[in-house]
């Protein structure tokens, strides 16, 4: 138990503790609606558009994580735009937007960057993250818990039944633009930590893990922040000891953490029927 405690000990890796459970938790329980709605593409893409605003914000000397999150929204914006068109389908309009994006935030940095700049927006930073950048992760996972404590029923319906939701009145299409908002926050307070190519590793595989053997939604919003923030503390864990990078570290432990729940359950299958995840 020592020799656990011992890599906590240092003051920067508190704060890098707190950081990975802050971004485990907001993660976790949007990764569970990602999942649910099958949106990994959308996140996936939707992290790339935080570089060009990151990179607006370090150029003109402005907070880098308020950047990142203003580049999303617009990002996020303009893909509902194109989605008025009749001839424009979602995968075509989030392809287009979120490359495009990525594509001119990655040219700025290139003007008015540093290669440390690019890792850092594109790995994460995790044992350089500063109180500021728990302040913003301690507000994202308190929006976002806010969020889905107060509309998980409705966000639900409409992920796994969406004209019954239209059909009662539920507005699906506010819906999305909370779910939508809510990534955005997500993706922003994982941002320090694991940088926007890693970051798809906290949303889809402790999700896609707790969906393996939860029986209900409640069940999976539960245990999919726990996992998220397993993954964090085990990463670290493996970075301290191990002298690795800390972001690559986190999102390999939900990745491994996904491959050994799948493979026994794919052994349990061979003699059990297969779990269903039940809206409630």
């Amino acid at each position: 138990m020592d020799g656990l405690l011992e890599a906590f000990s240092p003051a920067f890796m508190q704060r890098a503790l707190a950081e990975a459970l802050l971004m485990g938790l907001v993660c976790g329980l949007l990764g569970a609606f990602v999942v649910l709605r099958d949106l990994a593409y959308t996140g996936e893409s939707m992290s790339h558009t935080l570089v060009p605003g990151a990179a607006v914000a370090v150029a003109s000397g402005l907070p880098v994580l308020g950047g990142a999150l203003v580049g999303g929204l617009v990002a996020a914006g303009a893909v509902a735009l194109l989605l008025r068109r009749a001839d424009v389908g979602e995968d075509v309009a989030v392809g287009v937007v979120f490359s495009g994006a990525f594509a001119a935030g990655v040219i700025l940095i290139s003007l008015r960057g540093t290669p440390q700049d690019l890792d850092s927006l594109l790995f994460g930073s995790l044992l350089a993250v500063e109180r500021a950048d728990l302040v913003i992760g301690g507000l994202a996972a308190l929006g976002v818990t806010a969020a889905v404590l107060m509309l998980s029923r409705r966000l639900v319906v409409a992920a796994f039944d969406r004209p019954w939701a239209e059909a009662v009145g539920l507005r699906p299409g506010l819906l999305d633009v909370v779910l939508v908002v809510g990534l955005a926050l997500a993706l922003v307070a994982a941002l320090r930590g694991v940088g926007t190519l890693l970051v798809l590793s906290l949303l889809v595989a402790p999700a896609a893990t707790a969906r393996l053997v939860s029986r209900r939604v409640t069940t999976m919003l539960v245990l999919s922040p726990a996992l998220a923030m397993t993954a964090g503390l085990v990463g670290l864990e493996l970075s301290y000891h191990r002298g690795i990078a800390a972001g690559p570290a986190v999102a390999l432990s939900a990745v491994a953490a996904f491959a050994l729940v799948a493979a026994g359950v794919a052994a349990r299958r061979r003699v059990r029927p297969r779990v269903v995840v039940a809206p409630g």
